[in-house]
């Protein structure tokens, strides 16, 4: 659920200058008192892009500027002003920003988070944190209940609110931008059908999430698994076919995992359940590391008695298998069956175990 509350917006356009589109960006607040400064920038392919740094004074600050196009940016606040005015750091928190003609306002929200308002995409984004704000709220509320009905149907609105929202801006940066952040949340299908209804001027900057989507759609369940070809701890080639088709193996875990990720050694007793139940009944798994360093990926199998099939080719998330099984998060898996074809995906906890019990019996 974390990912979903996050709300970072990718770079537009890069901006630039025009007579009568001018934009001021105001900021006044008790909570800016440990500020000293702030930075406005916009980040394009990782680089940062400084348009301006101005000190708060008196709990506030002003920015001017001007735009040729409504542009995404961002506002980061810090303390103790920095020698170097392109770096943000000591940073204490930062917020998104459209530029765009008008006065922008930035302040906090019922939550103590700041957000910037008082133009058209920046009201957009308001309007969407305070919806995401109070879906929020009900989770937790929910969460600490217990109730799971509620919190799966808390989940359900989010998504309501995400499609929604992205759907009527596909017409404006806001969309655009509110999308190429969210889009991950949305199954593949979905998110062709919302790249379709943006304006072509658009599909050059989601031409990427189309393909992602698309690559997706290849490894649903029904489709007919991708054969992976990696080495082992031996340095050994170990093709995902050789595994599918060993006589016995009745179905086959992909496992796409790795040392460092958390959530995915706490599914490692999960895998070992299923594992030491069936395996011996023609269950097998396929250990897809992406890791990049060898040491830490062998000490973690060593460390966690992982004695199934493991391959990696130790480039992290470049990982060639990740790519094609459109893997976004780990961890991440994939169950096939004996004819090749994906019967199901993404079997946590004991999801994995009732399915694979559902498939060989008891």
């Amino acid at each position: 659920m974390k990912r979903i509350f996050t709300l970072l917006l990718a770079a537009a356009v890069a901006a630039g200058c025009s007579t009568g589109n001018k934009y001021t960006i105001k900021g006044n607040d008790e909570a800016l008192a440990e500020m000293d400064y702030v930075l406005l920038q916009t980040i394009e392919n990782g680089e940062r892009n400084t348009l301006d740094s101005v000190a708060v004074a008196d709990n506030s600050f002003v920015i001017k500027g001007e735009v040729e196009t409504p542009t995404a940016a961002y506002l980061f606040f810090g303390a103790q002003t920095p020698e170097d005015p392109s770096q943000a750091a000591p940073l204490m928190f930062q917020i998104p920003v459209f530029l765009e003609p008008g006065n922008i306002t930035v302040g906090k929200m019922e939550n103590t988070t700041f957000t910037a308002k008082g133009t058209p995409l920046n009201d957009k984004q308001a309007e969407f944190n305070t919806k995401m704000t109070d879906l929020s709220n009900q989770f937790q509320t929910a969460a600490q209940s217990g109730d799971e009905q509620k919190m799966n149907d808390v989940q359900d609105q989010f998504l309501v609110v995400i499609k929604e929202t992205i759907g009527a801006n596909t017409d404006n940066l806001y969309g655009q931008a509110l999308f190429q952040q969210m889009y991950y949340n949305l199954k593949p299908q979905e998110i062709l059908d919302i790249v379709a209804m943006f304006p072509a001027e658009s599909q050059e900057a989601l031409a990427s999430i189309k393909a992602e989507a698309e690559n997706a759609l290849k490894t649903q369940p029904g489709q007919p698994y991708i054969d992976i070809a990696q080495k082992n701890a031996d340095g050994k080639e170990v093709t995902l076919k050789s595994v599918v088709e060993t006589k016995g193996n009745k179905y086959v875990l992909i496992d796409f995992w790795a040392s460092w990720c958390g959530p995915c050694m706490e599914e490692v007793p999960h895998l070992k359940q299923a594992y030491d139940k069936f395996h011996g009944r023609g269950f097998e798994i396929y250990g897809v590391s992406l890791d990049n360093d060898n040491d830490k990926w062998l000490g973690a199998i060593r460390e966690h008695g992982m004695g199934w099939v493991q391959v990696s080719d130790l480039n992290g998330f470049d990982n060639l298998a990740a790519k094609d099984y459109a893997v976004q998060s780990i961890p991440s898996n994939f169950l096939i069956d004996a004819q090749g074809v994906i019967v199901a995906k993404n079997l946590r906890g004991e999801d994995l175990y009732k399915k694979v019990e559902e498939l060989l019996g008891k």
